[in-house]
């Protein structure tokens, strides 16, 4: 029987989220495979815990951020553990599953080169690449400048095949690392060097937001089947995130990254090409009446000079060969 890995972090007051969570994935989560629960935790108990298949391991509670930015550091405490299976996937603390989640829907399709398994973001559905919230910042391992990216997917659930979701830990983790030890970090931290890892990649599968779907949405064109529950119906959580640390841009890049945007907007006309089924996400097609030349050599001149940065900032991002499979809409 195929073997999974669950790997749960349940550290200071996020302990509230796990029965529910453990609950519905005994119910829900593979049942044609052999789950294991990885839960790191500084509680004492937990439920479940008498059960051979979830395996406590003692993890002290970061503050915030550091919980969500050093947590590939914590999945490869267990790495000599986590070898012994064919699977291994993260779930957020406040995930639920709603609708039963077999190995045809959630599990990497090998025959399709698939390794990997990514959600897209619910909030950035059917949006141009343009506003995702990428981090902008070039001093950050984390970096997406703007005009590249096609897909911006969540840090709630993600996985694969346990040697490449090992390898996926060992280099965002060293990445982390480095941009610590320069006093940088990444904007949505682990979701944020996710992004950037999957880049240059075709070795991944992409699910919608159904499976990473926030309580309390009715209007995502496919039904829940992974919910987030509301983190504010359980924690405080600016109490919890007050003081955090971060990383702020200099003036320069700020203002660098809005001249950006601003040609990615006027350029996004001629790049639209998405056919959407439900008309609440259709973008619209681009307003060009007849007459109005100097609004379109405007348009056209605004992609010449967002293709040509794009194709600039692949080849500083070390890839500049699929850039138009990752994203550059050209």
């Amino acid at each position: 029987m195929t073997k999974v890995a669950a790997l749960y972090i349940a550290t200071g007051r996020y302990t509230v989220f796990w029965p529910e969570f453990y609950e519905s994935a005994e119910k829900y989560l593979l049942k044609d495979c052999e789950v294991h629960y990885f839960v790191f935790t500084d509680a004492a108990t937990l439920p479940g815990d008498d059960n051979p298949r979830v395996h406590i391991c003692a993890q002290e509670a970061y503050s915030w951020p550091f919980a969500t930015l050093r947590r590939f550091e914590i999945f490869l405490k267990q790495e000599q553990a986590l070898k012994a299976f064919d699977y291994i996937f993260f779930f957020n603390a406040n995930a639920e599953f709603m609708q039963p989640v077999t190995r045809e829907m959630l599990l990497p399709r090998a025959e399709k080169g698939e390794h990997l398994l990514v959600v897209q973001h619910p909030s950035f559905y059917a949006k141009p690449n343009y506003e995702f919230t990428y981090d902008r910042n070039p001093r950050s391992t984390a970096c997406i400048p703007y005009g590249l990216g096609k897909y911006y997917v969540c840090g709630g659930v993600n996985g694969g095949e346990a040697a490449a979701f090992l390898q996926l830990c060992h280099t965002l983790d060293a990445r982390i690392r480095r941009d610590l030890q320069r006093s940088v970090i990444a904007l949505w931290h682990d979701e944020s060097q996710i992004n950037r890892y999957i880049l240059f990649r075709k070795d991944f599968r992409v699910l919608t937001p159904a499976f990473c779907y926030p309580e309390g949405w009715d209007h995502l064109p496919f039904p829940c089947i992974i919910r987030i529950r509301s983190k504010a119906r359980y924690i405080d959580i600016p109490a919890l995130r007050k003081d955090a640390p971060e990383t702020k841009l200099s003036p320069a890049v700020a203002r660098s990254n809005h001249f950006a945007m601003r040609r990615a907007v006027d350029a996004e006309p001629y790049f639209q090409k998405r056919k959407l089924t439900d008309d609440r996400y259709k973008l619209a097609k681009p307003c060009d009446p007849a007459g109005q030349q100097l609004r379109r050599l405007r348009r056209f001149v605004a992609a010449v000079l967002y293709a040509a940065q794009a194709l600039f900032c692949a080849a500083a991002c070390g890839n500049p060969a699929e850039h138009r499979d990752k994203g550059l809409r050209l």
